[in-house]
């Protein structure tokens, strides 16, 4: 007798992994739209799904926010990575700041995996290190270039990507490219000139930024 295992028990297994995935596919864009006020009905509405089926795949709100922090987080980290290759400090900077804008651009629902509350806490120690260690470098290695104002932080990255973002939500419909425009002046303006000032006045720890920037969405 085969111990090869029927397609019938195979199938609920393939049935699960395609419901997981539209799930999750539901939950961006719920949660781009919604934001953090989405709730799982909202999501299962969206997959075409029953409630049950979003309780088989997650726990509550805040699991499925961690699965989605799972499927996205890879896009962040190699926006970092790949910045981080380029030789010249001040282009290599540059590339990180438009990575990070576009990702929150393309993606709305980016902000509530990252941002809504509590959810700092919840990334993986070994993430946030390497996240934080790669844009401190980049940043220090611009500064240090002349190739961005003194006074920059990862910090002001975060904020800078939610304010090109907002745009997107207002004229995402009528003009989907236009958040372009504001990255290029947002990004050009990091630029030190003859007539920039000091920043002022300091930012918020990173911990603050990420709990102000969550009361937005």
């Amino acid at each position: 007798m085969s111990d090869r295992p029927s397609s019938s028990r195979r199938q609920p297994r393939a049935d699960a992994t395609r419901n997981r995935r539209r799930i999750l596919d539901a939950a961006t864009s719920v949660f781009a739209e919604k934001g953090p006020a989405a709730t799982l009905s909202d999501v299962a509405r969206t997959a075409g799904v029953g409630i049950g089926t979003i309780y088989r795949n997650f726990d509550d709100k805040e699991s499925l926010l961690d699965a989605l922090f799972d499927d996205k987080i890879d896009t962040v980290i190699r926006v970092a990575v790949e910045a981080a290759e380029v030789q010249d400090p001040g282009v290599a900077f540059r590339t990180y700041l438009w990575g990070m804008i576009e990702a929150h651009s393309l993606d709305r629902s980016l902000a509530t995996v990252l941002f809504t509350s509590n959810r700092v806490d919840r990334f993986p120690v070994h993430l946030s290190d390497q996240l934080a260690s790669t844009a401190d470098g980049l940043i220090a290695a611009a500064i240090e270039a002349g190739e961005l104002r003194a006074g920059f932080t990862r910090q002001d990255t975060n904020v800078l990507a939610i304010m090109v973002r907002t745009t997107v939500a207002a004229t995402g419909e009528t003009a989907p490219g236009l958040w372009r425009r504001y990255a290029d002046i947002v990004v050009e303006g990091t630029r030190p000139t003859s007539h920039a000032g000091p920043l002022r006045p300091a930012p918020l720890d990173f911990t603050s930024t990420a709990e102000a920037l969550g009361r937005t969405l």
